[in-house]
């Protein structure tokens, strides 16, 4: 099985190409952001290159933005990006109860087993306030061009000098994340899905 170790360092080896891909925030990011109260404090979990992170600084709020990969953080701290933490999403370095925020888009479909990703979930669980608001996304399994093959899956990454890096990620079903958000002991406010992905929007009680 692949390792979560395995998974940042495929990270690391494409860190430069990937951030030179991905430059724009999700649009689900943009959203988010609207339902939260002034001066937040948000964790950006599995943050990559930052593209998120100025999405909320920008507004004012308080942000910290956590990977795995060195390779990706040192691209975020190129851009600019401050509040950056090199750590484990399954096992945070954070108090109980320390973000008013937690935006977890494209990090929990890259964990390899399902019990690392219910752990994540209930890590995002643990360090959200009463009233605090949580942004899930990953990719779906009913995609057209993995439908009919297994949920887990290497997608390869093609490097310019043209070695191919491949990347785990576990395809989430319909239904699937929203019952792990439930089962993190959060509140599913919304479920939806966009583009390729499904998205949750929960709420801690």
């Amino acid at each position: 099985m692949t390792t979560r170790g395995e998974v940042a360092a495929a990270f690391d080896t494409i860190a430069d190409e990937f951030d030179a891909s991905r430059t724009r925030p999700w649009r689900e990011t943009l959203q988010f952001e609207t339902a939260l109260p002034r001066a937040a404090t948000v964790l950006d979990l599995g943050c990559g290159n930052g593209r998120n992170l100025a999405v909320f600084s920008e507004r004012g709020h308080v942000v910290v933005g956590l990977d795995a990969s060195a390779g990706l953080l040192a691209c975020a701290a190129k851009r600019g990006r401050r509040g950056l933490v090199r750590g484990d999403v399954i096992a945070l370095p954070f108090a109980d109860a320390s973000f008013d925020a937690v935006h977890t888009v494209a990090a929990l479909h890259h964990l390899p087993s399902e019990g690392e990703r219910r752990q994540s979930a209930a890590e995002v669980a643990r360090v959200l306030r009463p009233g605090g608001l949580a942004l899930f996304s990953v990719w779906a399994h009913e995609q057209d061009r993995f439908a009919s093959g297994p949920a887990d899956v290497d997608v390869p990454w093609r490097r310019s000098d043209g070695r191919v890096v491949p990347r785990f990620y576990h395809l989430f079903r319909e239904g699937e994340l929203a019952a792990m958000v439930r089962d993190a002991g959060l509140v599913v406010e919304a479920a939806w899905s966009e583009r390729d992905n499904h998205v949750v929007l929960g709420a801690k009680r």
